[in-house]
């Protein structure tokens, strides 16, 4: 009987990474019993929860999502083999995208011998700041001090669940607590094999990262700096920001506080409050779930001597920014 293991994210815990990987060595993984499927034109898995959620027409499978699903169960339930899924949406808190039918999803593999969710947390004011930085990507992300209300007032982020316990809970309507399994990012990013190692270990794969071809040597989809990345938008004012902008003010930035600092976009009044608001329900999930997962725990980091926080960019960057910006259009005019 087939086994299916379910790696669901969250969004901004090297997803992409694992998927990017997974999805080169296919042939290495099968010879060990594992099967990562090649779906559409994407590494991960986004396509089969197109029926539950509004993502882009890119993913669309030809058979759509629930019927791409149905028929890999169809394929592997008879097989001793573990069918390995992979897609951050499959944690989709909701807002106008949507959330996946926990139970329907438990539905489709009820014949299968076990269902297993891997899912890795990440602290929230770090969740929360790599968000933002994606959104930025693409369109003009809220303020920090608005992304924090919202967050505080609706437990996500972008339709994306910073409300872990709540996360819990919506996992819980399709897949019993002994089937989830949670994995501190922090925890597994410091650790000898860092979240690649996790993935292959829960797997019960009998070697380790050094087998793997990488891709985008081990990290794909890097977030852009956070710091530089908000002064840009601040300086944009609502405006969207072009490159030659964001170039500027990191050549700014980094001039004025080196290249190799490491930036928070939050004040340290706000990591304070998310700190103390989210401490406490990350508490309640991991005394909910110890008894289906022993040792399970949520790290708390300490950098405050070592980050750069948002109040600390003060009027000698604005003018090198300024000045770095006037630079830049004179040049293109030269």
């Amino acid at each position: 009987m087939a086994r299916l293991v379910l790696h669901i994210g969250t969004h901004k815990t090297a997803t992409t990474t694992i998927q990017d990987t997974f999805h080169a060595n296919r042939d290495l993984l099968v010879q060990h019993g594992v099967i990562y499927p090649a779906l559409g034109n994407h590494s991960g898995h986004h396509g089969l929860l197109t029926d539950w959620i509004a993502l882009p027409l890119a993913y669309d499978l030809p058979d759509g999502g629930i019927g791409t699903l149905q028929a890999l169960a169809a394929e592997y339930v008879d097989s001793d083999v573990t069918l390995l899924l992979s897609s951050e949406e499959f944690s989709r808190g909701g807002g106008a995208g949507g959330q996946v039918d926990m139970a329907a999803l438990a539905g489709v593999f009820d014949g299968f011998e076990s269902i297993s969710l891997i899912c890795f947390l990440r602290e929230q004011w770090q969740f929360l700041q790599s968000v933002y930085l994606e959104v930025a990507r693409s369109r003009i992300p809220p303020r920090p001090p608005v992304l924090i209300e919202q967050a505080f007032q609706t437990g996500m982020v972008d339709g994306l669940w910073c409300d872990y316990l709540a996360l819990y809970d919506h996992l819980k309507s399709g897949f019993h607590p002994k089937d989830i399994y949670f994995v501190d990012f922090n925890t597994a990013r410091a650790a000898p094999d860092g979240v690649l190692g996790v993935m292959l270990s829960f797997l019960d794969l009998p070697f380790g990262v050094e087998a793997l071809t990488m891709v985008n040597n081990g990290v794909s989809n890097i977030s852009p700096r956070p710091l530089p990345t908000w002064a840009g938008l601040a300086i944009a004012g609502g405006n969207p920001a072009d490159d030659n902008l964001f170039s500027a003010v990191q050549e700014a930035f980094d001039l004025e506080f080196g290249p190799t600092v490491e930036s928070c976009l939050f004040t340290r009044s706000e990591i304070a409050a998310l700190t103390e608001h989210f401490q406490t329900l990350n508490s309640t999930l991991v005394e909910h779930h110890q008894q289906f997962q022993p040792g399970f725990e949520m790290s708390v980091t300490d950098r405050q001597d070592t980050l750069l926080y948002r109040e600390d960019i003060t009027t000698p960057f604005w003018v090198r920014a300024a000045r770095r910006i006037y630079l830049s259009g004179k040049a293109g005019t030269g």
